[in-house]
């Protein structure tokens, strides 16, 4: 049972993701041989993560009870021998972590020891206040990770020039993501991950720091936010959505509204370009060797109903928010 009670000194919810997008660096941009293999074997591990797509281990009542009591008996660290006590302090701040973010009380500690590790690279910052930049940091890193596994697909749009394992790898594997409903879970993300209302939670648990602290932040959650919309519109461009997730994705775009200066923001632009992308065919009077194939999988022209349900969604719904959006469709 300590086995499933060790604490990752490298914060489930960080060091792993982190790895995830260095690796895919290595891979994609700085084109190292052998990050292919590594990246295979991360991607494999790690598919749960991407399935699951931000969400958190859960609390726990034997971990609870084991953080309560690791002042005095202390807890085991993976890769280290015998076990280590936990000041008292930490096991408070483990505590309000662990209900500001609704993670398991093994994740809120490893996250502080994680902050306490990284505090000399944040001068000024307490190890809580770090832990809430890893948190985010965490989240950043599998969103830009997600996106660029998508940017990195086989489709019409354009190429990395990547190696042909290579693409097929990160096909197959975002193939895969989206079939246990990718596009789902991004706009349910995208909806409900607000910078606003979580700077209220770290308000009101004084998870906020000095005004650079509080813009770390803030660009953190808007870029976790920009990253996830940008995966769906670089999935639309190689490879549109079909009909159940183009329907999704109008069902997103009926609810949106402007920003306070009349404008869409830059997340829900990204969407409504997804959805345009979706019923592009351009593409079929360019004469490129790979074009019949890709007129195979368009769901426009392969999906029986797709035109007719979509047209039917578009004419019958009622009115968006946003009437000038809907007047794009």
């Amino acid at each position: 049972m300590a086995t499933l009670l060790a604490v990752n000194s490298a914060a489930s919810l960080w060091g792993p993701y982190k790895d995830i997008w260095q690796t895919l660096g290595s891979a994609f941009w700085r084109r190292q041989p052998e990050a292919v293999h590594l990246l295979d074997m991360i991607l494999k591990k790690h598919k749960p993560d991407f399935i699951s797509l931000f969400k958190n281990p859960p609390k726990n009542v034997q971990q609870h009870e084991k953080i309560q009591k690791a002042s005095t008996e202390g807890v085991a660290i993976q890769g280290q021998q015998g076990t280590r006590l936990l000041p008292e302090q930490l096991i408070k701040e483990a505590f309000i972590l662990s209900d500001l973010f609704d993670i398991g009380e093994l994740a809120a500690v490893e996250l502080l020891l994680a902050g306490e590790h990284q505090q000399p690279h944040f001068p000024g910052l307490t190890r809580g206040l770090v832990a809430v930049l890893l948190y985010w940091d965490g989240k950043r890193c599998i969103a830009n990770s997600l996106k660029a596994l998508i940017q990195s697909r086989r489709g019409k749009t354009w190429t990395l020039e990547l190696s042909p394992e290579l693409v097929s790898m990160t096909t197959r594997f975002t193939d895969e993501l989206m079939q246990q409903g990718l596009t789902y879970k991004v706009l349910t993300l995208v909806s409900q991950i607000d910078v606003n209302n979580e700077f209220e939670k770290l308000q009101r648990e004084r998870g906020l720091g000095s005004e650079k602290h509080r813009k770390e932040v803030s660009d953190l959650i808007k870029e976790c936010r920009q990253s996830l919309a940008e995966s769906l519109f670089a999935w639309a461009c190689q490879s549109p959505l079909g009909k159940d997730d183009t329907l999704l994705l109008i069902g997103h775009l009926e609810r949106v509204t402007v920003e306070a200066n009349g404008s869409l923001d830059a997340v829900n632009l990204a969407l409504l370009m997804a959805l345009l992308y979706c019923f592009d065919t351009s593409f079929i009077e360019q004469s490129t060797e790979e074009r019949d194939d890709v007129i195979h999988q368009l769901p426009l022209l392969t999906e029986r109903q797709y035109i007719a349900t979509v047209h039917s969604r578009l004419q019958d719904s009622q009115p968006w928010k946003l009437p000038g959006l809907q007047a794009t469709n």
